[in-house]
């Protein structure tokens, strides 16, 4: 009754309204309690987290040292750019910088570098965690929507041996292992399996992968990962790139040694036939800097060079690495398709912008994507 006298309600009340009003106190405390739990809240995405995000990460992209980590592009006026900010010194920042159809926005800053993704028509950044484990900190992706940015605390999953359409797989958010984003559930786990590298999904469906201890296999899944097919392609040698193009039917597999002067090439091979039979191609360059683009034609396009030169783009080409024309610049890295190429340029060793080419290479232009 003295709860009752607190809340303004006089003793002479009815017995059967007083049990009503107790029990709807009761319940008010009950859901302010619940809701203020961290479990109540931790399976709900939000796109305000001031407790984990850091500060806005426009001051990383327009630093005088800003340079561009990685480039993205679902499409030519969607894409995701990782920017870093090395001016203060070991403790470097990074941000992430997304377009979609016009509108951009800035990831916040982060102790780690962002790995830019695709999915479908989509493009979108994510924060690992700093540990480089999922067992540590948080891990955070950013989305750009026609309701405007959204930044999402990814919620870790148990490992699995399986993936669904829909599903990104990366090897660059925790190193050493293949990891699954679900960009419509904010989740992220570990892909445990046949694979450990490399991961590439063509437009069929099937996804491969590099595989193998002090060796290298290719191995592929149609059905994600219930079933697996293999085959070896370097028997001494782990350290290896893997090209698919988007129907599946070219592929280009490139054996490396890590040397002082970068990366060198001690085997390349093309199979135009989904890896039925495999090609080695002649005259490959000395070195690479990141795997090929292969091409639904049967050719790939490649940066390389002898090392500590300038890089050049190399065409394979009827079982053959070639010089091709049509880039007057420096290239950091090459990704795409016949449809659309690009990749960030280098001009006094600096990246800042990014060039593309909707014509196979012929001719490019640049823009910056802050």
């Amino acid at each position: 009754m003295e709860l009752l006298e607190r809340c303004g309600l006089p003793r002479s009340m009815p017995p059967f309204l007083v049990v009503g009003v107790l029990a709807a106190v009761t319940s008010i405390i009950v859901a302010v309690l619940h809701l203020s739990t961290p479990e109540a809240v931790a399976d709900k995405p939000s796109t305000v987290l001031p407790a984990v995000a850091g500060p806005p990460g426009t001051a990383v992209v327009n630093s005088v040292r800003a340079q561009v980590l990685s480039m993205t592009m679902a499409t030519r006026n969607r894409w995701a750019a990782g920017w870093s900010d090395c001016t203060t010194g070991p403790d470097c920042e990074y941000a992430a910088v997304l377009d979609r159809d016009g509108a951009r926005a800035t990831a916040p800053s982060w102790p780690v570098p962002y790995v830019t993704l695709r999915t479908g028509t989509e493009a979108f950044a994510v924060a690992p965690p700093v540990e480089g484990t999922l067992d540590g900190s948080a891990s955070m992706m950013f989305r750009l929507t026609y309701d405007g940015p959204q930044l999402t605390k990814l919620r870790y999953r148990v490992p699995t041996t399986t993936f669904s359409p829909g599903e990104v797989l990366s090897d660059q958010i925790v190193p050493g292992r293949i990891v699954v984003v679900n960009p419509q559930e904010s989740t992220v786990r570990i892909l445990q399996g046949r694979g450990t590298r490399s991961p590439v999904c063509d437009g069929t469906g099937r996804c491969w992968m590099l595989s193998g201890v002090a060796r290298t296999d290719i191995v592929w899944t149609d059905d994600g990962g219930n079933t697996w097919g293999s085959q070896s392609l370097d028997a001494n040698n782990q350290l290896g790139r893997l090209a698919v193009s988007p129907d599946g039917h070219t592929l280009v597999s490139t054996t490396v040694v890590v040397t002082d002067t970068g990366q060198q090439v001690t085997k390349m091979a093309i199979s135009t036939d989904r890896g039925e039979h495999w090609t080695t191609v002649q005259n490959p360059p000395p070195s690479l800097s990141t795997s090929p683009v292969a091409f639904d034609d049967g050719t790939a396009l490649m940066i390389g060079g002898p090392a500590g030169a300038r890089p050049r783009i190399y065409r394979i080409s009827e079982g053959a690495a070639k010089l091709n024309g049509g880039y007057p610049g420096d290239l950091a890295d090459l990704s795409g398709d016949q449809q659309l190429l690009y990749g960030p340029e280098v001009p006094k060793r600096r990246t800042t912008g990014v060039v593309l080419s909707t014509d196979n290479g012929a001719t490019w232009t640049k823009f910056v994507p802050r």
